[in-house]
């Protein structure tokens, strides 16, 4: 499993096939319908995609605003620990932001199916993403980055 991580696909590349996973099942699998005060509540699409998209662009802000780079594995462009802003609250705003538009995307479908893809999402960047980046970002940062991941927990 290790020769996986931080590989293949990218984090944008897993949410495309999440999104994707949420439409194949709500089209295809035998109806299991949200509640319609649910599924025909636009307020709930845009509020969830759109503050997830928020997040994921503002966690990269944060990395431009450093000048440092957003892929920990290029530990030579690594120049600064990003603890401000949203990296206040989640460790990993941009998947956080990612696992909103997945919300977004199953309340879009319709059906219960579409949450399927959470789990699958969340599962899949811990394990090939999530936990190999902060590996090497302990390696790196150390002792400074043990006290951030003390105060602020990995998604919230």
């Amino acid at each position: 499993m290790k020769t996986l991580e931080l590989k293949i696909p990218p984090p944008p590349i897993v949410l495309f096939f999440s999104i994707m996973l949420a439409y194949v099942c709500s089209r295809y699998l035998p109806v299991i319908a949200l509640p319609s005060i649910l599924s025909d509540q636009y307020w709930y699409i845009g509020g969830a995609g759109g503050i997830g998209i928020f997040l994921s662009l503002a966690g990269s802000w944060e990395f431009r605003k450093a000048k440092t780079t957003i892929h920990p594995s290029k530990s030579e462009k690594v120049r600064y620990l990003v603890t401000g802003g949203n990296y206040g609250v989640t460790r990993n705003p941009m998947y956080l932001g990612m696992l909103l538009v997945i919300v977004a995307a199953s309340f879009k479908c319709g059906s219960y199916y579409g949450f399927i893809a959470l789990p699958f999402f969340m599962l899949y960047i811990t394990q090939f993403q999530i936990k190999p980046e902060a590996r090497i970002i302990e390696k790196i940062f150390g002792e400074e980055y043990l006290q951030y991941k003390k105060n602020v927990k990995r998604w919230l």
